[in-house]
């Protein structure tokens, strides 16, 4: 499959987790980077142009919700999936109240994953 050089920014501090949502993405032909904490990804927003953002709702450092507000001001609103384990309802309103694409609860069926970054990145 030809590369459509689309590029995924991948915020997650599970590095297993990460490397393999990374993995699926490339045999996407997507150009994946990874980044553990939400000050790397903002960082990495304002040196690339990313088509999507993947983010967990909690980061080391701050929340995912934190980081898409700091890169919205840099974006216009970028397109977003955001990822949690555990949230507390509040934030997951927070996070919802962006309009996201969709917000995942881990775990969750890799080919849903796929499927919905796929979409995501065609339109």
């Amino acid at each position: 499959m030809a590369s459509t050089h689309h590029s995924v920014l991948l915020v997650d501090d599970n590095v297993g987790l990460r490397a393999g949502l990374a993995m699926v993405l490339e045999d996407e032909g997507l150009e994946t980077v990874q980044a553990e904490r939400g000050d790397e990804a903002i960082r990495l927003v304002q040196e690339v142009r990313f088509d999507l953002l993947v983010l967990d709702l909690n980061l080391p450092d701050m929340t995912g919700v934190r980081v898409y507000t700091s890169v919205a001001q840099e974006l216009a609103k970028p397109r977003c999936i955001f990822m949690t384990a555990e949230a507390s309802e509040e934030l997951i309103e927070q996070a919802l109240r962006l309009q996201p694409l969709r917000l995942l609860r881990k775990p969750f069926e890799v080919n849903v994953f796929r499927d919905l970054v796929r979409r995501a990145v065609a339109n």
